[in-house]
């Protein structure tokens, strides 16, 4: 017997990450110091559960930055829920909700090197093929890092180009 499952809107929401992406990354270090990078992300479908998703970045001056994420909705609490293990050690569950159908918002509260951290993650999807991140880090209520991230989606399918020259 098989039931046919209900799949939350923000489950729904969540498989517009899946795909290949490449990201644009500027990080704001001082008041008037960026720095640049880029880099990979892909993500896949977890059957209706949601998307795991990894991220591979280079940033000018840092060490090559690697994260994956698991991306779902709790249906009990109503709220988003993104896993993140990175290639620090690092280890977050950022919470948060869809603000809109194009929007994210998620937070996460804990230490890092002995200082109370927050981290605000915001994104936009500006089309099916663009997305816009904003994540920024606070301790003791001052910002202490800013990143802004740029996905576009990858050409999916090479071979339709090959077939339409």
């Amino acid at each position: 017997m098989t039931q046919n499952i209900q799949v939350p809107k923000e489950i729904e929401l969540l498989k517009q990450l899946v795909g290949e992406w490449s990201v644009g990354i500027a990080m704001k270090v001082k008041e008037d110091k960026y720095v640049s990078g880029c880099g990979d992300m892909s993500a896949v479908e977890i059957r209706d559960l949601g998307v795991n998703s990894e991220i591979d970045t280079h940033i000018e001056g840092y060490d090559d930055y690697f994260e994956n994420d698991l991306w779902t909705f709790d249906q009990a609490a109503g709220k988003v829920h993104v896993f993140s293990i990175t290639s620090e050690g690092d280890v977050h569950d950022h919470v948060g909700s869809w603000r809109d159908n194009s929007t994210i918002e998620l937070c996460w509260r804990g230490t890092f090197e002995d200082q109370e951290l927050e981290e605000k993650i915001e994104a936009k999807w500006l089309s099916k093929d663009q997305i816009e991140v904003k994540e920024t880090h606070y301790s003791h209520g001052e910002t202490t890092l800013t990143t802004d991230y740029v996905f576009k989606r990858k050409e999916t399918n090479q071979a339709n180009l090959a077939v339409s020259e």
